[in-house]
């Protein structure tokens, strides 16, 4: 399976008290566990099942988020920069970045497992 990463718009939109994601995850068997890994947002979880995997991930994405809100307006602009997120120029509170994988490759999955999928979420 291949993607053409430069297609692929991810971004966080930040208003009030709420985030609104779109970013692209990556899940498959690694060893014994399943993984749902979000590379743009260093955010992952892991399961004995798939399912197992994807609430663990949900559970670490409201925690990354909650930990994001809490922050001061600078704050959160230094983490969302780190992460390579940057600031769309006519909106005072919406990032987004393209994801480009170096090799453009996911490493440590079972490349038979690997799925892909872009998550939409508000949380």
């Amino acid at each position: 399976m291949s993607f053409n990463f430069k297609e692929i718009k991810e971004s966080i939109r930040i208003k009030d008290k709420e985030i609104k994601l779109k970013v692209l995850t990556f899940s498959g068997k690694d060893g014994d566990f399943y993984v749902v890994v979000s590379p743009a947002l260093l955010v992952s979880g892991y399961g004995d099942t798939t399912e197992e995997a994807e609430q663990s991930f949900k559970e670490n994405l409201e925690t990354f988020c909650r930990d994001l809100l809490i922050l001061d307006a600078e704050q959160r602009d230094l983490e969302l920069k780190k992460l390579g997120f940057l600031k769309e120029k006519y909106h005072t509170k919406n990032f987004s970045k393209a994801y480009v994988d170096e090799n453009g490759v996911l490493q440590g999955l079972e490349k038979s497992s690997i799925k892909t999928a872009m998550l939409e979420a508000t949380v």
